[in-house]
């Protein structure tokens, strides 16, 4: 079996263990960049709940897709989501609850992650734009950076 195959399968089993949802935050400034966005009217919201975090994500957006396996041991070690508001959240074992991720990100979907395996991890979303739609945000040297284009 293959670390993908070994990845999609445990990401599936956590998806029928678990319920992933994010907290809306207060307010939804602009996308990622902060420049074009197009403002989205109110998602519907549905629950999700990790390692017992309760929240909710934007209903249609790719839910699978933000269960990362970041050492490919075949076990889901973080949790991202899309929220009603765009904002993007994410949740691990010991994270006592759901995080919004840092520099204001706002995104339309979930794409993935990016980086598996290695010290920089990056996890990546798809934002509607006048210009460029792809984003990542990427952890290394102990802390998450900028929001910035990837492809």
């Amino acid at each position: 079996m293959t670390v993908i195959t070994k990845t999609f399968l445990a990401a599936s089993a956590a998806l029928a263990a678990l319920a992933v949802t994010a907290p809306p935050a207060a307010s939804a400034p602009p996308a990622a960049t902060g420049a074009n966005a197009a403002p989205a009217a109110a998602a519907a919201r549905c629950p999700v709940t990790a390692w017992g975090h309760r929240g909710y994500y934007m209903c249609g957006t790719d839910l699978k897709a933000g269960y990362v396996d970041w050492n490919e041991d075949g076990r889901t070690d973080e949790v991202f989501v899309i929220a009603p508001n765009r904002t993007i959240w994410h949740t691990w074992k010991n994270a006592g609850g759901w995080k919004e991720m840092p520099g204001n990100g706002r995104a339309d979907d979930m794409l993935g992650h990016n980086g598996t395996g290695t010290s920089r991890r990056c996890i990546v979303v798809y934002v509607r734009t006048a210009d460029y739609s792809y984003w990542q945000n990427c952890h290394y040297n102990g802390r998450w950076h900028n929001w910035t284009t990837s492809g």
